[in-house]
């Protein structure tokens, strides 16, 4: 007896049974189509338990815990799944509530087996009640600071007399912003509402995390209003001050980061005894952030301190640095216009500058070669800061020559040789920019107003203040580039952009950009009007 030609056909009927992908032909770009669904999408007096949706082609999920959005939400998610290829299954595991338009945006959660193509925009409505509510609500999400899209967002919407669902409960209805920071809020019932935004990283519906930004609106909407809504993002000042970061660095400096701005802060010793030891604070522009000179490394490895904040002790810490402090100090060029002096900057702050071991180079010629003039000077309030008084011939190369020992830092320590490049920018390669700078109309207040320039690659230029309106600021020796220009509304004149807060139901300081960008063309004067106008 024979067996073998009977192996072929086996391995042909295993071959025939396998389920694969077509291959060749052009791309599929079409997202799956709903054509029909049980019970019928709009269907009212809902009582079904289940809702089966019958697709084109066939699905899979994809993310769908995350990316179904049930409104108003249900107090359990129900269970999704895939039936017969093309059948997408929504089996409820809560009740509804009576008289209640619920929609299920499927969006991106159901995507076609072979591409993924999304049936982006896909909902399914329904009513436990007689009718299915047909107002809505649209508007848009922003970063109150940048002016940025506010993306996946979630907009949350309460009820007129629900003042602690943002905090405690679970909103009436919600959605979610797009890509461009958009949203709309479908299928409400007739009524007053208060709206919401928030960054929800745990996924509760609810406001619980200090790293969350919020948004809301000032005054209850009503659906069906057609003015679109602006809602601005802001992450919220600590309810208290606390260090989020403390890290001695290598060059002996504290750099303790807060979670809100500080005034003032002061090191108390805890376990230090004889000697004297003080502190340089040195502070970011947000007053958020700040670097702690010592005065005295001696011993200092390991001792206990507390900051304190007025009289509030914040927090007690220890000082350990983590890393051998470098021999040399360093410095370097931190920029300069035409017509300003030219600014560098140390690597730690200095006590003294030796001008014998200085020489400047500007071409082929010698300025200052063991002269006694002045060319350096430390700042003052910043001596890790300092100035270089010269004149600059533009035309040609320049550099600064620092001999080993012409800089000593306040711990004792000095740099070795530094060569550092310097020059102002050619009268030939930069421009000048006026700014006109007037309301728009009587709405617009008057100030106190921050205009800062700005890289349209990044980076402030320049940052200034206006008392009133209008005002003209005129800027010279600005190098050719494209530039944006901003206005802050320091509302409460404390010099810098202040955040909102929800507890204070005070609204972030307004952020107005100008709608173009500036471009400042070489030898030329540039004037440019702004008429200020809030949205």
């Amino acid at each position: 007896m024979r067996f073998a030609p009977a192996l072929p056909v086996l391995c042909l009927l295993a071959a025939c049974a396998q389920v694969r992908d077509p291959v060749g032909g052009d791309k599929d770009d079409t997202p799956p189509v709903l054509q029909r669904a049980e019970p019928a999408n709009g269907s009212t007096s809902f009582r079904a338990e289940r809702i089966t949706l019958h697709f084109d082609e066939r699905v899979k999920l994809d993310r769908e815990r995350e990316r179904l959005i049930i409104s108003p939400p249900l107090d359990k998610m129900p269970d999704v799944e895939v039936e017969s290829g093309t059948d997408v299954v929504i089996k409820l595991r809560a009740p509804l509530a009576e008289n209640t338009t619920y929609t299920f945006n499927i969006g991106e959660a159901v995507v076609d087996l072979t591409e993924n193509n999304p049936a982006v925009g896909l909902s399914y409505v329904m009513s436990t009640g007689a009718a299915i509510d047909s107002l809505e609500l649209r508007g848009r999400v922003s970063d109150a600071r940048t002016g940025e899209a506010a993306a996946n967002m979630m907009v949350l919407l309460y009820s007129d007399t629900d003042s602690t669902g943002f905090f405690r409960g679970r909103p009436g209805h919600f959605t979610r912003t797009d890509k461009g920071g958009d949203f709309r809020l479908q299928h409400l019932r007739p009524g007053s509402y208060r709206v919401h935004a928030l960054e929800d990283k745990n996924a509760n519906y609810r406001h619980d995390l200090p790293n969350e930004r919020v948004a809301f609106q000032d005054s209850l909407v009503h659906a069906g209003d057609l003015e679109p809504l602006d809602l601005r993002a802001f992450l919220a000042d600590a309810p208290t001050q606390q260090v989020m970061s403390a890290v001695v660095e290598a060059d002996r400096d504290w750099r303790l980061v807060l979670a809100r701005p500080s005034p003032a802060l002061t090191l108390f010793p805890l376990d230090r005894s004889g000697g004297t030891l003080s502190w340089r604070p040195e502070w970011n522009n947000n007053r958020d952030t700040v670097l702690f000179w010592p005065s005295d490394t001696t011993l200092l490895s390991g001792q206990h301190f507390e900051l304190r904040e007025g009289n509030v002790v914040v927090d007690t810490l220890v000082y350990r640095p983590i890393r051998s402090m470098p021999f040399n100090i360093t410095a370097k060029a931190a920029g300069s216009r035409e017509g300003e002096d030219i600014c560098l900057r140390s690597s730690r702050p200095l006590e003294r500058i030796r001008q014998d071991r200085v020489t400047l180079h500007i071409g082929t010629n010698v300025i200052n070669n063991g002269s006694v003039e002045e060319l350096l000077r430390i700042d003052t309030l910043d001596r890790r800061r300092f100035m270089l008084f010269t004149s600059l011939d533009t035309a040609s190369a320049a550099r600064l020559e620092l001999l080993p020992g012409a800089l000593r830092d306040i711990y004792g320590g000095e740099n070795d040789t530094l060569r550092i490049a310097l020059g102002r920018t050619a009268a030939s390669a930069v421009g000048d920019l006026t700014l006109k700078i007037a309301p728009d109309s009587s709405a617009t207040p008057e100030g106190p107003w921050i205009i800062r320039l700005l890289r349209s690659k990044g980076g402030v230029i320049w940052t200034g203040s206006i008392s009133t309106l209008p005002a003209t600021i005129v800027r010279t020796g600005l190098p050719a580039d494209n530039y944006q220009v901003e206005a802050i509304l320091d509302s409460d004149r404390n010099d810098r952009w202040t955040t909102g807060s929800l507890q204070q139901d005070r609204q972030p300081e307004r952020v107005l950009r100008l709608n173009k960008e500036v471009q400042v063309r070489a030898g030329w004067e540039l004037e440019v009007e702004w008429k200020l106008a809030l949205p």
